[in-house]
């Protein structure tokens, strides 16, 4: 990990390490910069997605709902059944139109592949390389509001599925590049597929045809384990290997290759189709139109045999899940915009010597802490809005216990800041204190005045230890004012006489 030490004298940053510093006035206006546009968009962004968000989880929830009362089930054996209608079949997969061989036409490994038949092909390959990583680590100055930042880079040896640029890497010759790789790898070859996943254009369930994301949702997970090596390559059980693109000067295997292939399992070819029936191919179903919901559709695969109600109830909960991620979304976004506002305050403050950074800190956690609350409010103001427009019968009367709620609390706080609140405490506070002439004079309220007399009276007179303790612990505004009092009773050597000569005092009966 990286050492500040250098910030106060001592060495300066290792080779394997960059040292960047921004000044208090570039931080200021970063923020300034940050509040101003910074704030605006997140938050527009914000709303925009929790809006569209709430819209489309309506949306979809009637579709689904119009789907599941309007679907067929039809069999696998007539392409012209429920044309122009909403379909659902539990089907086999055929090999019918598939070619052997025409999904991986090129590279070493076409020759390998020429007899494979399948909807799809997912290739898994990997280089041995040569990998960068980089961790920060950042102090702020002591005196004016600067920032520095030591970043450290460090390497290693590791299989990964697509080609890392060594050309960009920060310190190569260092030692930290020697003891972790020793060399760069060399570049992808053009004769290795890289990692990815190749459809059919055409695929058949039954009698009905697949295109397009159907097809895309069929299974690729079955290993391909037929078919010799390419030469220079060797095959290791299900993989195939090899050391060919390590160039003799490499070290540590830098360039190694390997690489599987995984297909169509034709043992379990069993698929549960949903979608529109237009001529034998099965296409995106369109809901009817509804209140602000329209162009709607409803199209899915599933591999295996599943029931209507299980396919319906799987598409409710994907389209519930979305919802709930979404909304996290546009919650954080709201989030993080008001905590923008609060930068240019941090930076203010670490512009203070020696404490700054410390203040600057506790500002950034406060306004973490209470950004959330308007983010909040702006995240349930949307959500509630858009319920009202889109399910009026349901969102406005949520809204309006909203609306009477935050508005109940905000006139209790307002009369209460007023003296109100103390006021009516005060006029039902008379039966609990019996008030000698109709007249009290006392520094609190006559109930707390008479809780007051009675804990001294316990205390000083009958021995009861701790009574007025407890007494200010319950009444913690009271014990400012009488706190006098009480020394007034323990100095006194006669503690019953100065209680009785307060209650006289007050207007209170004893």
């Amino acid at each position: 990990m990286a050492s500040f030490g250098w910030l106060w004298g001592a060495n300066g940053a290792d080779e394997n390490q960059d040292i960047e510093h921004q000044s208090g006035a570039s931080r200021l206006l970063n923020s300034i910069f940050c509040a101003i546009c910074g704030f605006p968009v997140l938050l527009i962004a914000s709303m925009v997605i929790l809006g569209w968000n709430e819209k489309r989880s309506v949306c979809d929830s009637k579709a689904i709902a119009a789907g599941m009362e309007k679907v067929m089930d039809v069999a696998c054996n007539s392409a012209r059944a429920g044309d122009g209608e909403l379909v659902m079949f539990q089907c086999d997969l055929n090999k019918t139109g598939l070619a052997p061989g025409s999904l991986l036409t090129y590279s070493s490994f076409s020759t390998t592949l020429s007899s494979y038949v399948g909807t799809g092909l997912k290739i898994h390959a990997e280089m041995y390389q040569c990998i960068e990583h980089e961790h920060s680590e950042s102090k702020k100055d002591n005196v004016g509001g600067g920032k520095t930042t030591i970043k450290t880079y460090t390497y290693s040896r590791e299989w990964r599925s697509s080609w890392v640029d060594s050309t960009k890497f920060h310190k190569v010759g260092s030692q930290a590049f020697n003891d972790g790789c020793g060399d760069l790898h060399p570049s992808w070859s053009a004769d290795v597929p890289e990692s990815k996943s190749v459809y059919a254009d055409a695929v058949k369930a039954g009698v009905f045809n697949l295109e397009g994301t159907l097809i895309q949702k069929i299974s690729l997970e079955t290993p391909i384990s037929t078919g010799r090596a390419p030469q220079g390559w060797t095959k290791n059980g299900q993989i195939f290997e090899t050391n060919m693109y390590v160039v003799s000067s490499r070290v540590n295997n830098l360039g190694a290759m390997r690489v599987a292939f995984y297909g169509t399992d034709w043992n379990k070819p069993k698929v549960t189709v949903l979608g529109k029936n237009s001529g034998g191919k099965i296409v995106k179903w369109t809901a009817p139109d509804d209140w602000l919901c329209s162009g709607f559709q409803l199209q899915d695969l599933r591999m295996g045999s599943m029931s209507k109600d299980s396919l319906f109830e799987a598409l409710r909960e994907e389209a519930s899940s979305l919802t709930i991620v979404l909304r996290i979304v546009g919650f954080v976004l709201s989030w993080i915009a008001f905590c923008l506002l609060a930068g240019p305050l941090e930076v203010a403050a670490d512009c203070i010597p020696c404490v700054g950074p410390c203040l600057g800190d506790m500002i950034s956690a406060i306004a973490c802490c209470v950004s959330c609350m308007p983010a909040t409010a702006c995240t349930l103001g949307v959500i509630g809005i858009v319920w009202v427009a889109m399910r009026p019968m349901v969102g406005i009367p949520l809204m309006a216990i909203f609306v009477i709620v935050m508005g109940g609390f905000a006139y209790w706080k307002f009369a209460y800041a007023k003296g109100g609140g103390r006021k009516r405490l005060e006029e039902n506070d008379g039966p609990q204190g019996e008030v000698v002439g109709g007249t009290f004079t006392g520094p609190v309220t006559p109930h707390v005045a008479k809780g007051f007399l009675s804990a001294l009276r316990s205390e000083y007179v009958h021995g009861q230890e701790g009574a007025v303790g407890h007494f200010f612990a319950a009444q913690k505004d009271a014990e400012r004012v009488l706190a006098p009092y009480e020394d007034r009773v323990r100095e006194t050597g006669n503690p019953s006489q100065i209680i009785d000569e307060l209650a006289a005092e007050w207007g209170l009966r004893a």
